[in-house]
């Protein structure tokens, strides 16, 4: 597995660097972007990823596109254009072979009425964050990274490691933890929302979170303004 990040914008570069990055996560309706999914200094490891396109209307999901693709050896980055015809709330995610999601970014289409809490919105400064999970930090560095944690094995502890390319520059990150009980439902049960110190010059955090029972966890941090630095997810196994 490997640390993911999803850009939309108008076009790339050969190398898979963004090109007009659409910061607002808002576009018009019949405007075609590219969806760019980048691995940052590792190369994408999966032989096969699909991504899906699915429009979100009054919280019931509805498939727009979804398109498996061959991952060419050696590379770091996909792309894949997409035009959107229809107004609305989209949620844009890859998969692995496993189903397991690569990466998510929510994406508004013409003008829906939406609160901040509903689609938060990613900053710049976070454009190059990403979230391990690992058993331990030692130096202020991630021991023993992985996707999946086992209640037996474990306890259900890790660390939940925050990493950022540049400072922070926020003095609390928030940390909001919901589940899902099968992959078919929604990350909809609430588990825990929890507010933590850190300093504004600060480029790593970390705190160590405890699951209590298995199923698919989604993990957001945001900052002191409440814009979203990263979501990732996570499996708890007997």
């Amino acid at each position: 597995m490997f640390a993911q990040h999803i850009t939309v914008c108008k076009a790339y570069t050969e190398f898979g660097t963004p090109i007009d990055i659409i910061y607002s996560q808002n576009i018009a309706v019949n405007q075609t972007v590219c969806i760019l999914l980048n691995a940052g200094n590792k190369n994408i490891s999966e032989k096969t990823i699909t991504i899906f396109i699915d429009l979100n209307s009054n919280g019931v999901k509805q498939n727009q596109f979804s398109r498996s693709y061959q991952i060419e050896k050696g590379k770091n980055w996909f792309a894949s254009n997409f035009k959107f015809g229809k107004e609305g709330v989209y949620d844009i995610y890859f998969t692995d072979e496993k189903k397991t999601r690569l990466g998510f970014i929510a994406l508004i289409v013409g003008s829906p009425q939406q609160t901040k809490n509903e689609l938060p919105v990613a900053s710049t400064k976070y454009l190059n964050s990403e979230i391990l999970f690992c058993s331990n930090v030692q130096s202020n560095t991630p021991v023993n990274i992985f996707q999946n944690v086992s209640l037996k094995l474990s306890g259900g502890s890790i660390y939940i490691f925050i990493r950022n390319n540049e400072p922070f520059f926020t003095e609390t990150i928030r940390a909001v933890i919901t589940r899902r009980n099968d992959p078919a439902s929604e990350y909809n049960e609430s588990i825990s929302s929890k507010k933590y110190q850190i300093e504004r010059d600060w480029t790593n955090a970390y705190f160590k979170n405890k699951f209590d029972k298995t199923g698919d966890y989604k993990i957001s941090v945001f900052d002191e303004n409440e814009l979203l630095i990263k979501t990732a997810y996570i499996t708890v196994t007997n």
